[in-house]
């Protein structure tokens, strides 16, 4: 154990502590900071002064040990609740089942894109016309349903403590762990005889 800790400390200590025995190791120090903000939103890290923060009702006077596991076993606990959808991404000393962070109202959402997208080329009007308005709102319809995502994600993680700037940062983490991206696909040419 490198640092003594106690269960009182200003921000860059408990970002410190987080880091060493609570966060996943590819946590920046921004992140775990967006992240201790966000467990101040839910009332386990409470503000004592405007420096000093506290974790939950515990006495000041226990140590480090003791504080390691009682932090892990509230945020376990806190992971069950519907306010904690969030902790499971942040967790690095044990492996939770994270939450998935599409509500099913998003993918009905998306399909209601693709049926109105599908509508809105009308008939008789070639659709291979490529001027960039037509590129630019097959690309904003693509993107829509990670912005419609990302905006209702961001909207249950903004509160008291965490800001826009923080709940887009926490976003962005947890969506990198959502999954793995696709394989590019490989480019290949059509015969233009196929279309004649």
């Amino acid at each position: 154990m490198k640092n003594n800790y106690s269960s009182r400390m200003g921000l860059p200590d408990w970002v410190r502590f987080f880091m060493e025995f609570i966060v996943p190791d590819d946590l920046s120090e921004e992140v775990t900071e967006s992240f201790l903000r966000h467990l101040a939103d839910l009332e386990v890290l409470v503000p004592v002064d405007e420096d000093i923060w506290q974790w939950g009702v515990c006495n000041s006077m226990v140590d480090s040990t003791s504080l390691i596991a009682m932090v892990q076993a509230d945020l376990e606990l806190l992971n069950d609740a519907e306010s904690g959808f969030a902790l499971s991404y942040f967790i690095g000393f044990k492996d939770l089942n994270k939450r998935s962070i599409f509500n099913k109202t998003d993918s009905t959402d998306s399909e209601n894109i693709n049926q109105k997208s599908s509508e809105l080329v009308p008939e008789g009007k070639p659709a291979s016309d490529f001027s960039n308005l037509q590129i630019v709102k097959k690309v904003g319809k693509q993107l829509q349903p990670f912005l419609q995502m990302e905006e209702a994600v961001i909207s249950r993680l903004v509160a008291k403590y965490v800001g826009k700037q923080d709940a887009q940062r926490l976003f962005h983490y947890m969506f990198g762990k959502v999954g793995s991206k696709a394989e590019p696909r490989v480019w290949e040419q059509l015969s233009r005889k196929r279309h004649r």
